[in-house]
């Protein structure tokens, strides 16, 4: 059977990394900080906490240490985003080219639209089942690396033997470890008029026809999965058919031409609008956390329903601008002590992520107290803007 491109996982590049040095060299670290950071225990390469599940359940999150954030950051923007063709069923943390839609749960919702039966998936514990011998298969068979580097990448994405959530590097990890079975899979689906889209671990299976049995499907898409060693969660099998109430994928309804929220939400967000509205008429509530916080809230739901073009998005946009929240005190003394902290590390940690992103989040505040309609915290910000760019300076030029 011969697979279509647009299904399958593909290099744009036909360069191999055949050794450690020039691993070191393709990441811009040195082999002996990759050697180190490689070697770590792992239970020095990650802190970890738990959060709760939605089913009430805990999940294990982990928190790379700094030596492992920054060479699973090189990782991802050396290998896996500028090297990986992602094929068109796949979304979630898979970048897109300028020109190409964004893999995103509305895009891959949009590839259901007027379907009118739905199955959707679910790979169980999906993470704790992405084990090494299946990311060594990732690095040696896809990417075609040698065996040493295969084996410190490995070291470098996994810890207990599986791909660990909180890792830089495990959405694409994860993204990819069905590289070896997904293109026939979707292309089995596609012969038989199924529209198939996998959203990390959420597998979605639709038809435009009615009542549509999915036994077999299902069966094909476990044994699929069992060949990789990653079991389906069969307690969450969910079939779906076109009724009175309306079909979705994540959370967007799919019986028009393009996916679109339900009006609830319009309702819901227009509301929130409406309570901004009457709080700024209380003395100094627009300074005051609460409010900037059910603003920013405001404002994502607004991007979030203008992604589907939703008519109101505008209007809603136009009234909010119009009830922006203000700076306080408070912003002035986090922005020197940010400055402070930029000082005493820019001998040190001026070449870090941690130091630029400090410099820009602090930049960021500036502009907002900059905002206030009244300028009576100007003064203020100008002498503080002109302390906080001396390190931007710094920073960018060594």
């Amino acid at each position: 059977m011969t697979i279509p491109d647009k299904y399958l996982f593909k290099l744009n590049t036909t360069n191999k990394i055949s050794s450690l040095n020039n691993l070191a060299s393709a990441l811009g670290v040195t082999l002996s900080d990759l050697k180190y950071a490689a070697n770590l225990p792992d239970n020095k390469k990650y802190e970890h906490f738990f959060i709760k599940k939605s089913d009430g359940r805990e999940r294990l999150i982990h928190k790379p240490c700094k030596e492992i954030r920054n060479i699973q950051r090189r990782i991802n923007h050396r290998i896996f985003k500028p090297l990986v063709i992602w094929p068109v069923y796949l979304f979630g943390s898979v970048p897109s080219e300028k020109h190409e839609p964004a893999h995103d749960y509305i895009n891959c919702a949009k590839r259901h639209c007027l379907s009118k039966s739905v199955l959707k998936l679910d790979i169980k514990d999906f993470f704790d089942n992405i084990d090494e011998s299946l990311v060594k298969k990732i690095f040696r068979e896809f990417f075609k690396y040698s065996e040493s580097v295969v084996n410190i990448l490995t070291k470098i994405c996994c810890v207990n033997g599986h791909v660990p959530q909180g890792a830089l590097t495990s959405s694409y990890i994860a993204s990819l470890c069905l590289f070896s079975i997904e293109p026939l899979l979707a292309q089995r689906l596609n012969n038989k008029n199924l529209r198939y889209t996998r959203y990390v671990d959420d597998i979605t299976i639709s038809t435009t026809k009615h009542k549509f049995d999915f036994n077999a499907t299902i069966n094909i898409v476990e044994n699929l999965l069992n060949s990789v060693d990653l079991p389906l969660n069969i307690e969450k099998i969910k079939t779906e058919y076109f009724s009175t109430e309306p079909l979705k994928v994540h959370n967007l309804r799919i019986d028009f031409n393009k996916p679109r929220y339900d009006k609830s939400e319009t309702k819901n967000l227009r509301a929130a609008i409406n309570r901004l509205s009457i709080q700024k008429k209380i003395p100094n509530y627009r300074s005051h956390y609460f409010y900037r916080s059910d603003y920013n809230r405001c404002v994502g739901l607004i991007n979030k329903i203008s992604r589907v073009n939703n008519p109101c998005s505008n209007r809603f946009f136009k009234k909010i601008k119009k009830i922006k929240p203000l700076p306080n005190p408070n912003d002035l003394e986090y922005v020197r002590k940010s400055i402070f902290e930029l000082i005493r590390d820019s001998l040190t940690h001026k070449n870090t992520y941690r130091y630029r992103k400090k410099f820009f989040r602090t930049q960021q505040r500036l502009i907002f107290i900059r905002s206030h309609p009244q300028y009576i915290y100007e003064g203020s910000a100008n002498a503080l803007n002109i302390l906080l760019q001396k390190y931007r300076l710094n920073y960018e030029e060594k």
